[in-house]
C-alpha cells in the first residue's frame, strides 16, 4: 500500500474495503425496538378501527335478459358492468339525486359484482350515511334506463334491443351495516410496522455491518480473539463476578511472556458496558490477586467511568497532565462514595482501588496526552497494577503514547453492536502504535 493511500485512509476510515460478509443477526436491542414499534403500530392500529364510522350498505340483485340469444344477454351484463363503474354514469346519479359530494365520491360508493355464468348483477352501494347510500341505490335502474333510451332513440325499431333489460330479482333491497373488525387493524398495523421496521433495521445493517460473531472480529481486527464474554450485569450471567471469568483469562494469556502492571482497554467506541467491565476487572484483580489496582478514565472526549462512579466535579487526570493537581491528590479511593451499586457484591478491601477520574477541564488537556501521560503514569509506577480505561481508538483523543506504555492492551468489541469498518480501523490503529501483546474480546449482548 502506498503512503499516500494509507494517509488517505487513516483520514477516512470509510475508504477500508470490506471484506466481511454481511449478517443479518439483529442483537436484542434492535429486536426489541421492532417488537415495541411493532406493539405500538398494532394497538394503534386497533384503536383505529374503534372509531371508524359504520359503513351503510344497500344491495340490490339485477337480472339482465334480451330475447333468447344467451351471447346477447353476456354482452348486455359486461357492458353494465362497465357502464357502472363509468364516471359519466356517477355523474348521472349525482344529477338525479342532488347529492352535495363530488362525482368521484358516488363512483366509489357503488361497486358492481356479477357471478361467474350468471345472468345477474349485484350491485351494492356503501356510504357512511344510510339515506345517501339508498337514494344512490334507488336510482341505479332509472339511471340505466335512461342511457340505454337515449341510446336507442335514434335507431329503427327492429334495431332496438327488446324486452326489459333490466329487472330488479327482490322486492326490497338488502340493507346492512358494515364494521371494520378489530382484529384486522391489529394484524394489518402490526405486520406492517414489523415489516418496516425490520427492513428499515435490515438496509442500516446493509450499509454499515456489523460484528455477528468472533470470526468477524478476527478478519477485521487481524488480532486473536481471546474470550467471548457477557456484558457486566447482563441478565444471562449470574452475577458480575462471572461475566469478567473471561476477561481474566484474556489477561492472562496476553501476560505469558511476562507480568503485566499496565493494562490499557480500548474499543472502536465509547460504551459504558466497557467501563463497567474495566472497574469489575479492576475488583477482580484486587480481590483474586491481592494487588491494590489504580483505575484511569484516560477517555477525555467522553468519561464514561468518571459518570459511572459519579466523579464528574472532581479533578482527574485533565488536571494532571496540566500539571495543576498532584496525581496523588486526583486519586480517589472507591470505597469513599464512588462504588457503583452494580459491583457492591464484589467490591474489594477498603483503599484496594484508587480512582483517577478523567477531570472537570479536559478539552485543553487532549493534546497534553501526547507527551504528559508519562509523568503520570510513572507516577503510579510500582505502586498499583494500573487499568487504564482507554478512548476509543481511533479517535480525538491521542492514544499513541498510552498505547506504547502498556504491557498488554486489549481492545473490547460489542457483537451485533460494532462494525466492521469500525473494528477494521482500530486494528490497523492499534498494530501501528504498539509492540506490545495486544488481543480482543467479544462482548456479548
Amino acid at each position: 500500500m502506498s503512503e499516500s493511500k494509507a494517509l488517505a485512509i487513516l483520514s477516512d476510515p470509510s475508504l477500508v474495503e470490506e471484506k466481511s460478509s454481511i449478517s443479518f443477526r439483529f442483537n436484542r436491542r434492535t429486536w426489541t425496538l421492532i417488537g415495541t414499534l411493532s406493539a405500538i403500530a398494532a394497538l394503534a392500529g386497533m384503536a383505529f378501527t374503534f372509531v371508524l364510522p359504520k359503513q351503510y350498505v344497500v344491495t340490490r340483485t339485477f337480472i339482465v335478459t334480451s330475447g333468447s340469444n344467451p351471447n346477447d344477454n353476456d354482452t348486455l351484463i359486461r357492458a353494465f358492468q362497465d357502464l357502472m363503474g363509468d364516471e359519466q354514469f356517477a355523474a348521472a346519479i349525482k344529477a338525479k339525486t342532488e347529492l352535495p359530494i363530488p362525482v368521484e365520491d358516488v363512483k366509489g360508493m357503488i361497486s358492481v359484482d356479477r357471478p361467474p355464468q350468471s345472468a345477474t348483477i349485484k350491485v351494492a352501494v356503501r356510504s357512511t350515511d344510510e339515506e345517501d347510500a339508498s337514494k344512490v341505490s334507488a336510482q341505479i335502474v332509472p339511471t340505466l334506463d335512461d342511457i340505454i333510451n337515449s341510446a336507442q332513440v335514434q335507431l329503427p325499431i327492429e334495431n332496438r334491443i327488446s324486452g326489459p333489460l333490466v329487472q330488479e330479482y327482490f322486492d326490497r333491497p338488502l340493507r346492512q351495516i358494515e364494521y371494520v373488525p378489530w382484529y384486522v387493524g391489529l394484524l394489518g398495523a402490526g405486520a406492517m410496522a414489523f415489516l418496516l421496521s425490520f427492513v428499515v433495521a435490515a438496509f442500516r445493517q446493509y450499509r454499515r455491518p456489523v460484528i455477528a460473531s468472533p470470526r468477524d472480529v478476527g478478519e477485521a481486527l487481524d488480532l486473536p480473539v481471546l474470550a467471548r464474554i457477557a456484558a457486566v450485569g447482563d441478565g444471562r450471567a449470574a452475577n458480575p463476578q462471572d461475566a469478567v471469568l473471561g476477561m481474566l483469562s484474556a489477561v492472562e494469556r496476553l501476560g505469558a511472556n511476562g507480568p503485566i502492571h499496565r493494562l490499557v482497554i480500548v474499543g472502536p467506541e465509547s460504551d459504558v458496558e466497557r467501563s463497567k467491565l474495566v472497574l469489575a476487572l479492576a475488583c477482580s484483580i484486587a480481590r483474586n490477586f491481592d494487588q491494590p489496582v489504580a483505575v484511569i478514565d484516560a477517555d477525555l472526549e467522553n468519561a464514561r467511568l468518571t459518570e459511572l462512579v459519579g466523579a464528574e466535579r472532581e479533578a482527574g487526570l485533565a488536571e494532571c497532565l496540566s500539571g495543576d493537581v498532584a496525581v496523588d491528590h486526583a486519586m480517589l479511593r472507591m470505597d469513599e462514595g464512588f462504588t457503583p451499586e452494580f459491583i457492591e457484591g464484589m467490591a474489594p478491601a477498603a483503599g484496594m482501588i484508587r480512582l483517577m477520574p478523567a477531570g472537570v477541564d479536559r478539552g485543553g488537556s487532549l493534546l497534553r496526552m501526547r507527551s504528559n501521560l508519562h509523568q503520570v503514569l510513572g507516577a503510579l509506577s510500582g505502586k498499583y497494577v494500573v487499568v487504564v480505561d482507554g478512548p476509543r481508538v481511533p479517535g480525538q483523543v491521542p492514544s499513541t503514547q498510552l498505547l506504547s506504555m502498556a504491557d498488554a492492551t486489549i481492545v473490547v468489541v460489542t457483537e451485533n453492536v460494532t462494525t466492521i469498518r469500525d473494528a477494521r480501523f482500530a486494528g490497523n490503529t492499534l498494530r501501528s502504535n504498539t509492540s506490545k501483546p495486544v488481543g480482543a474480546v467479544v462482548m456479548r449482548r
